[in-house]
């Protein structure tokens, strides 16, 4: 796969506590094996990598209609879970994102950095692949950004609700959906 020198990486709400706190995971995800070496490849490649971490305050004020599906309360000011997971935290050069709702555009100051960075491309690995990283990617493709989620580093709510979030980014650009080894295998030019 030839990568773009437009291109950053967005790792989206890789948390530590995410999965004992009030969210669904589904089981058997390769996440937190893959994301260490994606982020490592850009790194190495001096390609951006945006940390982006959901995080609420603790009066609960911000929450909106999010509290209206299945999540309960999450991501808590004060607790573990509005920390960077240790196998992926941010280190050197990354760029930090703190969002309040599902999609890293809303709200916060991400479609300014990537144009100041001048990407065009982003790549997008995370979770929930049904969630959060889908209206990240929904949101990347409405703002004319190339997108490509890596489908072996995102974990979803289920098995079910992760392949139909696949499918449907693949609506979207049906090209998206790569792995982690596409990556790697990867030239960046």
């Amino acid at each position: 796969m030839k990568i773009s020198k437009n291109s950053a990486l967005l790792v989206i709400d890789i948390q530590e506590d995410s999965e004992n706190d009030n969210i669904p995971v589904m089981g058997g995800s390769t996440t937190y094996e893959n994301a260490p070496k994606i982020i490592k490849f850009f790194r190495d490649h001096k390609l951006p990598v945006i940390q982006i971490r959901e995080v609420h305050r603790a009066d609960m004020s911000d929450f909106g209609r999010e509290l209206d599906g299945v999540e309960g309360v999450h991501c808590l000011e004060g607790t573990n879970a509005e920390n960077y997971h240790h196998l992926t935290k941010p280190e050197g050069n990354d760029y930090l994102i703190t969002k309040r709702r599902y999609s890293a555009f809303i709200g916060t100051d991400l479609d300014l950095l990537l144009q100041c960075l001048k990407v065009d491309t982003v790549f997008l690995i995370g979770g929930l692949t049904d969630v959060c990283v889908r209206f990240t990617a929904v949101d990347a493709h409405q703002s004319n950004y190339h997108f490509y989620v890596v489908t072996d580093s995102v974990t979803g709510s289920s098995r079910k609700a992760h392949e139909y979030a696949l499918r449907n980014m693949k609506y979207l650009q049906r090209e998206s959906n790569i792995a982690t080894q596409d990556i790697l295998e990867g030239v960046v030019c």
